[in-house]
């Protein structure tokens, strides 16, 4: 076959079946109350650690607060370049900065002043 044709002919039609409906008297939740909405103060975090846990927060190291942001990005102002959503590592502390995890067997930090 050189070229598919222009017109493809539909499928034979399957066997018909019947379905049952259950006729219920309970309402169901539409969404229009918004009743999952959470809303996060993430300014109420002082601290990165406390501010990195929270699930729609993140860290903006520019104006050193937690501010509302997700994965992608900050959603209030922050120079992007600043902004941490999740912390690097599990031990994370922002006042440190680990150089080398094992250094001859020995955990070498370097604090930041």
């Amino acid at each position: 076959m050189s070229k598919l044709p222009d017109r493809f002919d539909p499928p034979a039609p399957g066997p018909m079946e019947t379905i049952d409906e259950n006729p219920s008297v309970t309402d169901y939740y539409d969404g229009s109350r918004n009743l999952n909405v959470v809303k996060v103060q993430c300014k109420l975090y002082a601290n990165a650690s406390d501010c990195l846990h929270q699930s729609s927060c993140g860290w903006c190291g520019s104006t050193n607060s937690c501010i509302l942001g997700n994965n992608l990005g900050p959603l209030q102002a922050c120079s992007k370049s600043s902004y941490i959503f999740s912390a690097p590592y599990p031990n994370w502390n922002p006042q440190t900065r680990v150089v080398n995890d094992q250094v001859g067997g020995v955990s070498l930090t370097v604090v930041s002043k």
